[in-house]
């Protein structure tokens, strides 16, 4: 398995004393042999968020079905104010796709694709869409 990094946040509490900061990682697990999971880790140092979030990406992994390299039909997921459409292609056409959807879709293993995007384009939003359109795969 094989461990990507999507998005650092930076998060700042205000409080009397002054700021309090913490950071959120988000990251994507996956074999590229059907297999992806997804996590998100919180804490006050960096390289503990990205460690906890590597740790739940690993154990919320679930396998998806593909023909092809690509996938058997059309998907549509929504989260929030996302809404991603996710299309089977030719072997030959590849991943037509944006940079955030190309990661997770790499890390599935899926070679050929096109995707469009309405709405938001959060790159949290994006990851959590496109993993949820692939649990329709189960």
């Amino acid at each position: 398995m094989k461990d990507r990094l999507i998005k650092i946040h930076r998060v700042t509490k205000v409080v009397k004393g002054g700021r309090i900061f913490s950071y959120t990682s988000t990251s994507i697990c996956g074999d590229k042999k059907k297999k992806i999971g997804f996590g998100r880790g919180k804490s006050r140092e960096i390289i503990e968020s990205i460690k906890k979030s590597y740790l739940k990406a690993r154990n919320n992994t679930f396998k998806i079905n593909l023909i092809k390299d690509t996938i058997p039909y059309f998907l549509f997921a929504k989260h929030s104010a996302t809404k991603i459409y996710l299309f089977p292609a030719a072997k030959i056409i590849g991943l037509i796709s944006n940079f955030i959807i190309k990661q997770v879709l790499i890390s599935a293993g899926i070679k050929s694709i096109f995707s469009k995007i309405h709405g938001s384009t959060n790159s949290i939003n994006i990851t959590i869409c496109v993993i949820k359109a692939l649990t329709f795969l189960k």
